[in-house]
């Protein structure tokens, strides 16, 4: 037969029982779909990392007070890391182009005139800046004569604005952090997400002294920024750090550290990490989808080959040979699955477009070719496997008995 006239003969069984096609691609569908939205959002998450990789900076690196593998600032209690810890890595580290020092308290009431908000309290030095490559977006940071005076002055993020101030300029106005009066004079840019997913703009950065003595009343650090002054160092000035903290904490080898430290590659393969589980999840959830089609189109076309047993007779006995019957079924399961995985990205992609907008942007999806190629190379081996047996059992049925039945 001709290759034209089998796909012809192909496409008119698969139109005869529009029901059972529709089941056998229903399996197919699934696995695509599941399939193409795996990499649409793969690909999203990846240029998510990035970004948060590029908040976090590609060449700082964080300490922070308290072991363990909490994600985020450690609790207030925590008091394992002190200014002395700071300079020492200062002075006995190389390669480190700024450093910042910092008490963290999260989730404190902020007040201004009727409005009032949760958020993060910053007490930092005047190096936030350099430290955090963040600059501020109208206004000034704190000087170090405030520094020395302990002022009572804040910069502050960009959601704090748009939740205390909406429009108006917060510049010279007053806001009571803790029941303080603080004078605002400064405004940071806009940062985004940070890498442990927390809004890097609800914050509010107040000189380290004011916070640690007219405040919060400690003299021990949460956290420690630094920037290294050549991106390519930042693994080695981590292990230097880490080494000479053991060191200055009198930790031993084999016993637990008392602080944490991250860097730009150790966020990165964080959040890797946490992408590769779940698309490891949904590639499970694909690949059973495409087995399970794949059997289903299996037995359904060996229940097909028992009912149209005159039909390959009546071909056998007009001149068609048994590889012509063999092409004509894998032919027949194959189209079945191309269709379905055909519809499986149409719906795959219609389902990535929709995702960013149902979770507001927290699971961003980037559309591709890829999809398309995937899903017609894993549609059409699902179909020729399947095909194999049913096939193969349909060409080698005897058209004398084919006939006679």
């Amino acid at each position: 037969m001709k290759q034209a006239k089998t796909i012809k003969l192909a496409f008119h069984a698969i139109g005869m029982n529009k029901i059972r096609t529709f089941l056998m691609m229903l399996g197919i569908i699934i696995g695509i779909t599941t399939l193409t939205v795996i990499v649409s959002v793969g690909k999203g998450a990846s240029a998510k990392v990035m970004r948060t990789v590029q908040n976090f900076g590609t060449n700082a690196v964080v300490v922070f007070a308290g072991g363990g593998k909490v994600i985020g600032p450690p609790d207030e209690k925590t008091n394992t890391l002190t200014l002395e810890d700071a300079q020492a890595i200062m002075q006995e580290v190389h390669g480190i182009k700024a450093m910042d020092t910092a008490l963290i308290r999260v989730g404190r009431t902020v007040k201004y005139e009727d409005n009032n908000t949760n958020t993060v309290i910053y007490g930092g030095t005047t190096q936030y800046g350099d430290a955090w490559g963040w600059s501020a977006e109208s206004g000034d940071y704190f000087t170090e004569e405030d520094m020395a005076s302990m002022a009572r002055v804040a910069v502050v993020g960009k959601t704090v604005v748009r939740e205390l101030y909406g429009s108006t300029d917060p510049i010279g106005t007053n806001i009571k952090i803790e029941n303080v009066n603080f004078k605002v004079v400064g405004v940071l840019s806009p940062r985004g997400t940070s890498p442990m997913g927390m809004d890097m703009d609800s914050r509010i950065v107040v000189p380290y002294t004011t916070a640690s003595h007219r405040v919060f009343n400690t003299t021990y650090i949460n956290l420690i920024r630094l920037t290294a002054a050549d991106p390519s160092q930042v693994d080695r000035i981590e292990k230097e750090v880490a080494n000479l903290l053991r060191e200055r904490h009198h930790i031993q080898p084999g016993f637990p550290e008392d602080f944490r430290i991250s860097g730009a590659s150790s966020i990165s393969k964080m959040a890797k990490n946490m992408m590769g589980t779940l698309s490891l999840f949904l590639g499970l959830i694909s690949l059973i989808s495409l087995i399970v089609g794949g059997i289903v189109i299996m037995n359904i076309m060996l229940i097909s080959v028992g009912e149209r047993v005159k039909e390959i007779g009546l071909r056998r006995a007009v001149g068609a040979r048994k590889a012509d019957i063999k092409k004509q079924f894998l032919i027949e399961s194959s189209l079945i699955t191309v269709m379905g995985g055909i519809i499986g990205v149409v719906i795959g992609l219609i389902v990535a477009i929709l995702i960013p907008m149902m979770s507001k942007g927290k699971m961003p999806a980037v559309l591709s070719w890829e999809p398309f190629v995937l899903g017609f190379i894993f549609s059409a081996l699902v179909g020729v496997l399947a095909g194999l047996h049913p096939a193969k059992k349909a060409a080698e049925m005897d058209p004398v008995i084919a006939l006679k039945s």
